[in-house]
């Protein structure tokens, strides 16, 4: 009786993970169908976003299995994630879930992607989430496919701690407030230059390290990070970069405070910092 329920419990949790499978085999046969029918086999994957527009583990999960499931495909060629990530970095683009014309463009410019796979996932109950996918032509940014699938959850949610020994959940791909019209525009923004550019990430890195340096006396608290580090700065992937660092320096054997001439470079830019990407 005992093996016969163990077998009954493996058979069913086989048929689970088969299911939950099976949702993302459907939402890649759907798109790549379409892919295929329309001559756009060469496709990069986006990381998919959670219905606040931030990345969370479920989203991540999604994107790799989807992922996957495309590539499985023999008609189908994906192009390596690390790749795409490599190019986002350098071209200062967002990774969100929703990818605007330009963006679109200009990753299909760079990486000969004929389409963008993206979308999100909404957690609907704990329990299931709605994985809402589509398939982005890199040429105008059109829809070509748009698929909605609920699956079941076979994983668990995690906080982002950082490993800092602390209880610490600092949601660091918060969607930022929405901007008026017009206010990237040129005429209403001027937009800094490459040197310009390069010199604000170097001060956020300094005081990344100087703030990693108040976590490791004592002189901040965890409370302290959550509110004031980092609060003027408007900018999502700059500030993403600001608490990166704070990790990376928080961990670094070569943890220095601040010299006087650095501490003299991170005060006359703060302006600078906190108008970025404008001056």
């Amino acid at each position: 009786m005992k093996a016969t329920k163990i077998i009954l419990l493996l058979l069913g949790l086989g048929v689970c993970a088969w299911a939950g499978m099976e949702g993302y085999k459907y939402i890649a046969r759907a798109l790549s169908r379409t892919a295929d029918a329309t001559s756009k086999r060469r496709v990069v994957v986006m990381g998919f976003s959670s219905e606040t527009g931030a990345k969370s583990r479920a989203s991540a999960i999604v994107t790799e299995r989807l992922t996957s499931e495309i590539a499985a495909n023999p008609r189908m060629e994906v192009i390596e994630r690390s790749r795409l990530d490599e190019v986002l970095r350098e071209q200062k683009l967002g990774a969100k879930g929703v990818v605007d014309a330009a963006t679109a463009k200009k990753i299909g410019n760079i990486l000969g992607a004929d389409a963008v796979v993206t979308g999100s996932v909404i957690d609907l109950d704990g329990k299931n989430v709605e994985i809402n996918a589509r398939l982005v032509d890199t040429q105008d940014a059109r829809i070509l496919k748009a698929v909605t699938k609920t699956i079941k959850k076979d994983w668990e949610e995690k906080k982002t701690d950082w490993n800092l020994n602390f209880d610490i959940n600092i949601d660091l791909d918060a969607p930022m407030a929405l901007l008026p019209d017009g206010f990237l525009e040129e005429e209403t923004c001027g937009k800094l230059t490459a040197e310009q550019r390069e010199l604000v990430y170097s001060c956020v890195e300094l005081r990344a390290r100087k703030t990693a340096l108040e976590l490791k006396t004592g002189v901040l608290r965890l409370d302290q990070l959550k509110k004031n580090p980092g609060s003027d700065i408007k900018d999502a992937d700059l500030k993403h970069f600001f608490y990166t660092k704070i990790k990376e320096w928080y961990y670094s054997r070569q943890l220095v405070p601040l010299s006087s001439g650095e501490e003299t470079l991170l005060y006359v830019n703060s302006e600078l910092v906190e108008k970025y990407p404008c001056r």
